[in-house]
């Protein structure tokens, strides 16, 4: 992860041409000292779009979106921060400056990449020129690959052999070592130097990052009787499947706009909806949907819809999808479930059906509550009252699992109009099936340990309490960071800077900031030489009590504005100790007294 300048960044607004960078992307007309446009963000037939060059703003009156030109190619091109910095800068023929003073995170990475890049090109040159490309070409005619969707996912050929990759780099030590550590060389057993290929025999589908970067390879056999039918890369320093999601890059540089993300199961489905006009699609990579997932895909839309197919093993892969997304619903995130007939797939779905007739079935999903609701009653005999109570207890158990208030009094709610009864009466039972060791923030009490004041022992339990020391703030500021680096922004950057002992946190907002998309363990990686901290941070990554991104964000303001009061009360105190008669002792009264007023 590169780490530009903060100077840079300040000042790179000041150095483009707006007008000019969204000119590019949406025609713009002259309104006096401003330029106009239908926005791109929304539907609308009179332009509310607005260009402000003496600013070097926009804004539309008509959603609200607005910003400068980082947010808007952020926003329009569909990238993350850093992406989005290096665009501008790239169209505007500025050159990125790159923070010397941040250690990065490891140079190796920019050689994993690139061997990445080369590893990509040998298998895609190996489906244009190997002399046994024929069988791997007609297996993708016949799964209706078209040559330009090939070459939007940049699909190549794992030739039969053992050795194929390996003898490629065989003279190059370093290469050998990289591709071993990237999963793509597998060491023989009881022999120290000798490898095989991972991928034989395979057409293989190039798996991309958030910025287009391959890393890593998934193969599937080109004969159904072979086994495994799909076959991944192993965990790698660049790539974890937790984190991953096949197809987003292409979903965001392909659609214009993202109103929903379908999560299917097969790199087949995502390029069998290409195919056919179908971009906002993402899979998963041999693993249920993670935390992770949905945290990245809210990031890109509002609307998440889980197509899974109409079987038991279907059926169960979406309940378990809907029990992860339970803790993740926040504000504005609606999460729908598309079942399929039984023996059907999104490829083959789409094939039998025509693009508007599967459109119109992802627009009718089914949603979260709906699902949830319709799955419980299945389990029971709800005609009885035993099955009413055991629905209302089974619903119980998974509405406590929500965090976001105003969704969870919704279910309650639904659950009361389902089993005919008084909502207060549902809450009431529903309260009194609390899980053990679920707690609220009044539940828990700081631990209020000794400590020197140091910076490593600034770090103590992130938990939310009445009575919180500096260092317990400092403590959930941080977890919070980690867990939500979203929540880093300038304006947290400029407040958490005067704070005492904040370095640690002022280094991981830093990082944060750019990139929103960090994982933890990229953030706390700088600190592996100091073992302490380093231990404390991964401690401090596992929030308990799990909280939704906006539940973090109130928190961690509250936990701010708290540590300022906290740091101006020490202040405060410190001035009327230092008075040495009364006219000071008043003076400095007074001065505090005007501080608190607002104002008018």
């Amino acid at each position: 992860m590169p780490f530009i300048n903060r100077d840079f960044i300040n000042d790179l607004s000041n150095r483009v041409d707006i007008v000019g960078l969204i000119n590019k992307r949406v025609p713009l007309k002259k309104a006096g000292k401003d330029y106009k446009a239908c926005c791109p963000f929304h539907e609308e037939k009179t332009p509310s779009f607005t260009v402000v060059p003496s600013k070097q703003i926009f804004h539309c009156f008509g959603c609200g979106e607005s910003g400068g030109a980082i947010d808007f190619i952020k926003k329009f091109d569909h990238l993350d921060f850093v992406a989005a910095v290096e665009a501008v800068a790239g169209e505007s023929g500025i050159s990125v400056v790159y923070d010397k003073n941040v250690k990065p995170i490891d140079a190796s990475f920019k050689r994993f990449n690139a061997l990445m890049t080369k590893v990509n090109d040998y298998y895609k040159s190996r489906l244009k020129d190997s002399s046994s490309k024929s069988k791997v070409v007609s297996y993708a005619k016949k799964r209706g690959i078209s040559g330009e969707i090939a070459r939007r996912f940049e699909l190549g050929y794992a030739e039969e052999g053992w050795v194929n990759l390996y003898e490629n780099y065989i003279d190059d030590e370093q290469a050998i070592s990289d591709l071993e550590k990237m999963g793509l060389l597998v060491l023989k057993k009881d022999k120290k130097s000798d490898y095989y290929d991972r991928f034989r025999n395979r057409l293989i589908f190039p798996i991309h990052n958030a910025k287009g970067n391959v890393i890593a390879f998934g193969g599937r056999v080109l004969k159904d009787k072979d086994s495994p039918k799909y076959l991944n890369s192993p965990e790698t320093p660049l790539f974890s499947k937790s984190n991953e999601l096949y197809g987003l890059y292409h979903c965001r540089k392909y659609s214009r706009r993202i109103d929903y993300i379908l999560v299917v199961e097969g790199y087949m489905d995502v390029i069998a909806l290409h195919q056919q006009g179908i971009t906002c699609a993402v899979a998963t990579m041999g693993t249920a949907t993670t935390p992770n997932h949905l945290k990245i895909l809210s990031r890109s839309t509002d609307t998440i819809v889980f197509c899974f197919d109409g079987d038991n093993a279907g059926r169960a892969a979406a309940w378990k999808a809907l029990q992860t997304s339970l803790s993740m619903i926040t504000s504005g995130l609606i999460i729908k479930f598309l079942l399929l007939p039984e023996g059907e797939d999104p490829d083959t779905m789409i094939k039998r059906e025509s693009p508007t007739l599967f459109s119109r079935r992802i627009e009718e999903a089914q949603t979260l509550s709906s699902f949830l609701f319709e799955h419980i009653k299945s389990e029971v005999q709800f005609e009885t009252i035993e099955g009413k109570t055991q629905f209302l207890e089974k619903a119980s158990a998974l509405i406590h699992q929500v965090s976001y208030q105003v969704y969870k009094q919704q279910l309650i709610e639904g659950v009361a109009k389902i089993i005919g009864q008084d909502v207060i009466h549902v809450e009431k039972a529903i309260n009194q099936n609390k899980p053990v060791g679920q707690y609220t923030s009044d539940d828990i009490s700081t631990d209020q340990r000794s400590s020197t004041e140091n910076q490593e022992d600034n770090i103590t339990d992130p938990v939310r309490t009445r009575n919180i020391n500096m260092k317990g703030l400092m403590s959930k500021m941080i977890s919070y960071i980690l867990n939500y680096p979203s929540l880093a922004n300038d304006v947290v950057e400029e407040r958490a800077k005067h704070l005492p002992e904040s370095k640690v946190l002022m280094e991981l907002i830093h990082s944060a900031q750019i990139d929103s998309d960090i994982t933890k363990d990229l953030l706390i990686q700088p600190f592996e030489n100091k073992i302490k901290i380093y231990k404390r941070l991964q401690e401090l990554s596992v929030m308990e009590p799990f909280l939704s991104e906006n539940e973090a964000k109130d928190e961690f303001l509250s936990a701010l504005t708290a540590a300022e009061k906290q740091q101006e009360r020490k202040r405060t105190s410190k001035d009327i100790s230092s008075a040495k008669t009364n006219a000071e002792e008043k003076k400095i009264m007074d001065d505090i007294r005007r501080r608190k007023t607002p104002n008018l």
